[in-house]
C-alpha cells in the first residue's frame, strides 16, 4: 500500500493536535475520530483485497468499537475496530488487514481489530459483558451497511429476549468493583480520570444503560429520553469537556495513554490548561479544585444511573407502592427517600433538613429526584431556618449519624445544602492541598474526620479500637467533638494565615450561631486551634522525656479536653493519609496520650508503676550478668544510666549495651549491629567515649557508605561515655553487607581521629534541590523551642530531603560548638522535619543567648542546599 496515505493522516492528526494545544479546537476527540474514520475509508475504496470479497460475494462492515466508537478519541486513545462478516470469512481478509493496519502499527497506533462473523459476534458478546458494552458502542465505518444493520437488530432483540437482566446485573456489578478498585477519585489528590468513582466511566455506563433501555443513539438523547434533567445535561456536557480536555493534555505531556492524574504532572497541566496563581490560591490547587467539581457531577451521575439499575434488579413486585414515614411530607419508593410532593416543602422548609435525619435513622438513601428537589430549593435554606432551634438540633442529629458505609454528609454536600447551612463551608468546598501528604480535598477531609469519630462508637478490632471506643465513652458532649472535627479545617479558606487560629475564629461564630453554650464554645475553639499539637508533639519531641508529657499536661489542662483532642488527632491523622498515619504515628500518638493523662490525673511525675519497673528491670539486668560481671560493677553501671534509658530500653538491650561498654578498653567506640525483627532495618548500638561532634561523625560516615538514618537516640553512661542508637537503612548489596559494615566502622575509625577526614564527602552534597510543587516551595526554615525541655535546646528543622542531610545539618551544629543528644526525623507535608536535642559543648547546658541561638540558626541555613521548584515548560508542541 502507499504509505502517503498514513503520512495524509498523521499530517491531519498533527495539527488537529497543535490546533487543539492551542485551544483553537473545542471538539477535537470527535474530529480526531474522523480524521482516522477518513483514514479507513480511504484504505477500503482503493484495497484490491476488499473489492475481491465484494465481487466474490462476502461483503464486510468496519465498525468503530469503544472509546473509537463514541467519538471519544484522545491523543493516545486506542483504536479498536471490528471488521464483519454476515457468514463465512474468506481467507483474503489478511491481505486487506495487513493494507489496513500494518502502516498504522509501524506509526505506532494502537490499534486492536478482531475479524469476526454475526454469528461469533453475538455469542462472544453474550459470554463476556465486556465484549458486549464495546459493542453498545459500535458505529457504523464504511463497507456493508447492510451487516452492521442486521447486526446490531438481532444483537438488540437477542438483548431484550435473553440477556436483558444479566446485561444490568453486569453493569450494576462491574460499576461497584470499579469503584473499589480505583477509588473514589472525588476524594483523591491523584484521580483516575476514567475508571475512578467520579471518572468518565461513570458516565458510559450511564450511556451504555440508556442504550439497553431505550436505543439511545447520542448523548443528547439522555434528555430526551428523560434520563437527565435539562440542566443536568448541559452539566454533564460542561463536565466532560473539561475532563476530556484534562485527559487530552496529560496524554500529551506523558506521550501515551494516562488516565491517572499524577502529582508530578499536575502543575504542568496546570500552565498548559491557562491557570494563572492568585495570591490567595496556586493555580495547580484551582485546577484540581475545579476538576474535583466536575468530577462530584460524573459522580452524581453515576448515582443516577445506579437508583435505576438497583430499582430494575432489586425491587420485587408488589414493593414498587410508595409508603409515608412518621416524618409528615417523607415517602418511602422503592426502598428511596422522596418528597410526597414539591408544595409540602414551601410549607415546612424544615423538610430540607429532616428527610437526611430520617435517611440516617433508616439508612435508606435519598432518591435522585429527592437530590435534585433539595439543590433547586436551597433559597429556602434562609437565616430564619439556619437559627431554627429545632433545625439546629436535627443537624446535630445528622452529624451523628454519618458513618463511611453510609454517608448522609457526603450526600448533603453534594446537594449543596451542608454549604447553605454553614455559608462558611463553602470556602473549602473542593479546596485542594496540593501535596503528598493530603489525599483528600478539605471539604472531604474534614468530613471524614466526622465518620471516623463516628466509627469509635462501636468496640472493633484492632485494640487500638477498643481504646478508642473506651475513650469516645468517656466523652460527655460528643457534639462539640463532633463540630470541631467538622469545622478543625475551616481556617484553610485562607492559606495565607495560620490555618488552626483563623479557623478558630471562623468556628467561634458558627458555634455561637448554632447556640453551644460559652464552655462547649471554649472547648471547641480550643480543639480546632490546637488541633496538630498532639501530633506534632508526638512526632517531633522525645516523648519518652518525661517533660515531653508535662508540657502536653501543662498546655492542656483538662482531662475533658485531652480525651476530645486526642480523638480529633486521631481522626485527622487517620482521614489525613498514610504519611500521617501508620503503626509508627498511632504507637507515638497513644503512649504520649496516657502519659500525659497520668499526669493530669495524678499530678506526679515519678509514678509508683514506672518505679516498680525499674527496680525489676535492674534486678533482671543483675541476674543476667553477675556470671559474668561483679554486682557492683553492674550497680554502678545501672546507678549512671538515666531514669529515661531504664524506662524504655528492654532488659537484654540493656544487658547488651552494658557487655559493649565492659568491652570498650581503650578503643573510641565500639559498636554492635542487629537486625529489627518484621523490618528490613538496622540498629546499631554505638558505645564511645562522649567527644564533641561524635554525632555528626557518625551521620557522615553513615553517608558516605550510603546507610541512611531512619531515627536515633543518645544516652549518657557516666560522666564520659555516651551510648548512641541508630536505626539505618541497610546497605543494597547484601551480600557484602559485612565487609560494608567493616569499612564503615573503619572510616568512623579515622573520622574521630581526624577532624577533617570527612571534609571532601561534603562535595558530594548538592547546593541546589528542586522539587514538585503547586506553588513556590516552602522555604528552609530553623526554629528554636528553650521552653519545652529544662535541660535541652530543641532545634527544628524544616527543608526537603537530600543525600546527606543529617551530615549537613550535624556538621553545622558541631563547628558552632554544638552536641546533638537526641535526634529524631518525622514528615510536615512533602517537607522533612528533623528534630535535634542539644547543649553546649562549652558548658553542657541549654544555648540561651540571643547571639548564640542566631549564630546556630544562620549556621544551619548555610549549610542547607537552596530550594527551587522543577521547571514547567510552557511551550505546547
Amino acid at each position: 500500500m502507499d504509505t502517503s496515505k498514513t503520512d495524509i493522516l498523521i499530517k491531519k492528526r498533527e495539527a488537529l493536535i497543535e490546533r487543539f494545544l492551542s485551544g483553537d479546537e473545542p471538539e477535537f476527540i470527535e474530529k480526531h475520530a474522523v480524521v482516522i474514520d477518513e483514514y479507513i475509508f480511504t484504505v477500503f475504496e482503493q484495497s484490491i483485497a476488499a473489492r475481491k470479497m465484494t465481487i466474490s460475494g462476502t461483503p464486510f462492515a468496519i465498525i468503530a468499537l469503544g472509546g473509537y466508537g463514541r467519538k471519544e478519541q484522545c491523543i493516545h486513545s486506542d483504536i479498536d475496530l471490528l471488521i464483519l462478516f454476515k457468514d463465512t470469512i474468506p481467507p483474503e481478509v489478511e491481505a486487506f488487514v495487513q493494507e489496513l493496519l500494518y502502516p498504522l502499527w509501524d506509526a505506532r497506533f494502537e490499534v486492536g481489530y478482531a475479524i469476526r462473523n454475526i454469528s461469533e459476534c453475538l455469542q462472544m458478546a453474550f459470554e463476556r459483558f465486556d465484549i458486549l458494552t464495546t459493542i453498545l458502542d459500535a458505529r457504523f465505518i464504511c463497507g456493508a451497511s447492510l451487516i452492521y444493520t442486521s447486526f446490531m437488530e438481532r444483537f438488540r432483540s437477542d438483548l431484550a429476549a435473553k440477556h436483558l437482566k444479566n446485561t444490568l446485573n453486569y453493569l450494576f456489578e462491574h460499576g461497584e468493583k470499579r469503584h473499589f478498585d480505583f477509588g473514589d477519585s472525588t476524594y483523591l489528590i491523584a484521580p483516575n480520570l476514567k475508571s475512578g468513582f467520579g471518572g468518565l466511566r461513570d458516565y458510559h455506563t450511564l450511556l451504555w444503560y440508556a442504550k439497553i433501555k431505550s436505543d439511545i443513539k447520542t448523548r443528547r438523547d439522555l434528555e430526551y429520553y428523560g434520563f437527565l434533567s435539562y440542566f443536568e445535561y448541559l452539566s454533564l456536557k460542561e463536565a466532560l469537556t473539561d475532563v476530556w480536555k484534562i485527559r487530552n493534555f496529560l496524554h500529551y505531556i506523558t506521550k501515551r495513554k494516562c488516565d491517572t492524574l499524577h502529582f508530578d504532572y499536575q502543575t504542568e497541566l496546570a500552565v498548559l490548561l491557562g491557570y494563572r496563581s492568585k495570591k490567595q490560591q496556586p493555580d495547580v490547587e484551582r485546577f484540581l479544585g475545579d476538576l474535583h467539581n466536575r468530577m462530584d457531577f460524573l459522580k452524581q451521575i453515576n448515582q443516577i444511573t445506579f437508583e435505576d439499575l438497583f430499582a430494575n434488579r432489586r425491587i420485587k413486585k408488589g414493593t414498587t407502592e410508595p409508603y409515608p414515614t412518621k416524618t409528615h411530607g417523607l415517602i418511602i419508593k422503592k426502598r428511596r427517600l422522596n418528597f410526597a410532593n414539591t408544595i409540602v416543602i414551601l410549607q415546612k422548609p424544615d423538610l430540607l433538613l429532616r428527610i437526611f435525619l430520617e435517611s440516617g435513622k433508616r439508612k435508606i438513601p435519598l432518591s435522585i429526584e429527592a437530590r435534585r428537589i433539595v439543590s433547586e430549593f436551597l433559597h429556602l435554606v434562609d437565616d430564619e431556618l439556619k437559627t431554627n432551634p429545632a433545625c439546629i438540633k436535627i443537624f446535630k442529629q445528622i452529624l451523628s449519624m454519618s458513618y463511611w458505609e453510609f454517608n448522609v454528609l457526603n450526600v448533603m454536600l453534594a446537594t449543596g445544602i451542608l454549604e447553605n447551612f454553614i455559608p462558611e463551608f463553602s470556602a473549602i468546598v473542593n479546596k485542594i492541598q496540593y501535596n503528598h501528604y493530603h489525599l483528600f480535598p478539605v471539604d472531604k477531609h474534614s468530613i471524614r474526620c466526622v465518620q471516623i469519630i463516628n466509627s469509635f462508637k462501636e468496640r472493633a478490632e484492632p485494640m487500638a479500637y477498643t481504646l478508642y471506643y473506651s475513650i469516645f465513652k468517656e466523652v460527655r458532649n460528643k457534639n462539640v467533638l463532633l463540630f470541631a472535627a467538622l469545622l478543625h479545617d475551616i481556617g484553610k479558606s485562607n492559606p495565607a494565615k495560620e490555618h488552626s487560629k483563623t479557623g478558630a475564629r471562623i468556628a467561634k461564630s458558627i458555634l455561637e450561631r448554632f447556640k453551644f453554650n460559652s464552655t462547649e464554645i471554649q472547648d471547641a475553639v480550643f480543639l480546632i486551634e490546637n488541633h496538630l499539637i498532639l501530633a506534632k508533639t508526638a512526632t517531633r519531641r522525645d516523648i519518652s522525656d518525661e517533660e515531653t508529657a508535662v508540657y502536653m499536661a501543662n498546655k492542656i489542662g483538662k482531662i475533658r479536653l485531652l480525651r476530645m483532642l486526642y480523638l480529633l488527632t486521631v481522626a485527622d491523622s487517620k482521614a489525613t493519609g498514610p504519611k500521617a498515619w501508620n503503626d509508627w504515628t498511632e504507637n507515638l500518638l497513644k503512649d504520649l496520650f496516657l502519659k500525659t493523662m497520668g499526669i493530669l490525673k495524678k499530678g506526679e511525675l515519678a509514678s509508683r508503676k514506672a518505679r516498680h519497673l525499674i527496680d525489676k528491670k535492674k534486678k533482671d539486668v543483675l541476674q543476667l550478668l553477675k556470671k559474668r560481671w561483679q554486682e557492683d560493677e553492674i550497680n554502678k553501671q545501672l546507678d549512671s544510666m538515666s531514669r529515661r534509658y531504664l524506662v524504655y530500653v528492654p532488659v537484654q538491650n540493656i544487658v547488651d549495651h552494658i557487655n559493649l561498654y565492659r568491652h570498650l578498653g581503650d578503643k573510641n567506640f565500639i559498636w554492635q549491629i542487629s537486625k529489627e525483627n518484621g523490618s528490613d532495618i538496622r540498629t546499631v548500638s554505638i558505645c564511645g567515649k562522649d567527644k564533641p561532634g561524635l554525632y555528626s561523625k557518625i551521620a557522615g560516615v553513615f553517608f558516605v557508605n550510603k546507610l541512611d538514618i531512619v531515627a536515633s537516640q543518645a544516652y549518657s553512661l557516666g560522666e564520659e561515655h555516651v551510648l548512641d542508637i541508630f536505626k539505618v537503612t541497610p546497605p543494597k548489596d547484601r551480600i557484602f553487607e559485612k565487609e560494608k559494615w567493616e569499612k564503615a566502622e573503619n572510616d568512623l575509625i579515622r573520622a574521630i581521629e581526624d577532624d577533617h577526614f570527612l571534609d571532601n564527602e561534603f562535595k558530594k552534597i548538592p547546593r541546589m534541590i528542586r522539587v514538585s510543587s503547586g506553588q513556590n516551595p516552602e522555604p528552609n526554615n530553623v526554629r528554636i523551642d528553650n521552653e519545652t525541655s529544662s535541660f535541652f535546646t530543641i532545634i527544628e528543622v524544616f527543608t526537603y530531603d537530600f543525600p546527606g542531610l543529617l551530615f549537613s545539618i550535624t556538621n553545622a551544629l558541631y563547628r558552632s560548638n554544638v552536641n546533638v543528644n537526641v535526634a529524631m526525623v518525622s514528615t510536615k507535608v512533602d517537607q522533612v522535619v528533623d528534630v535535634f536535642y542539644v547543649k553546649s559543648i562549652e558548658n553542657d547546658a541549654k544555648i540561651e543567648t540571643k547571639q548564640g541561638l542566631e549564630q546556630i540558626k544562620n549556621a544551619i541555613l548555610k549549610s542547607l542546599p537552596q530550594i527551587a521548584a522543577k521547571e514547567v515548560s510552557n511551550e505546547k508542541n
